[in-house]
């Protein structure tokens, strides 16, 4: 088995399902979301041991059933209005424009989910056997940043479109 399938099934023990399509608010993150028994939610030990670097740990990490598609929650301390969203997704496409190496597609939009403004930037790298997908959904939460980061390949993506759909559709910022 591949080292990082094997890293995802170890992190999935440490995790539990989520509950049936019932609200969840975030312990550490001010925003709630519909739940799905197709998804997991790592705990603490679990995100300690996929993101060990504390500087860049995410206060919640989401996993589909077959492991193969993340969501991320990282509130970070920079300051964020939420009229400046729309300004600040510009900024975040042209930074990764010029640090995202072999970067192939970008695209940005923005959005309103449960009645709150979200910047979206979905963009591909080259991967080994399958190209990699990653959407960015940015948004002020507390007067603060909130990233939330969808991470996989595009195959696994295609296959969970619906769980993850519907996971970030029901994001609401509290």
């Amino acid at each position: 088995m591949k080292k990082s399938l094997l890293t995802l099934m170890a992190l999935a023990l440490l995790g539990t399902p989520a509950a049936l399509a019932a609200p969840l608010k975030l312990q550490n993150v001010p925003v709630t979301v519909e739940t799905s028994p197709k998804l997991y939610v790592l705990n603490d030990a679990g995100i300690a041991r996929a993101f060990p670097s504390a500087a860049g740990r995410p206060e919640a990490v989401f996993l589909t059933e077959d492991r193969k598609v993340t969501m991320a929650f990282d509130w970070r301390e920079a300051k964020l209005a939420p009229a400046g969203v729309a300004a600040l997704t510009n900024e975040f496409v042209a930074g990764l424009r010029g640090q995202v190496p072999n970067l192939k597609t970008i695209r940005s939009a923005a959005v309103q989910v449960g009645g709150h403004p979200w910047g979206q930037i979905i963009f591909t790298t080259p991967g080994q056997g399958d190209d990699r997908r990653f959407e960015m959904l940015l948004t002020s939460a507390g007067g603060r940043l909130l990233v939330v980061t969808v991470a996989s390949n595009v195959k696994d993506y295609s296959r969970n479109e619906n769980v993850v759909r519907n996971f970030a559709s029901s994001l609401r910022v509290n």
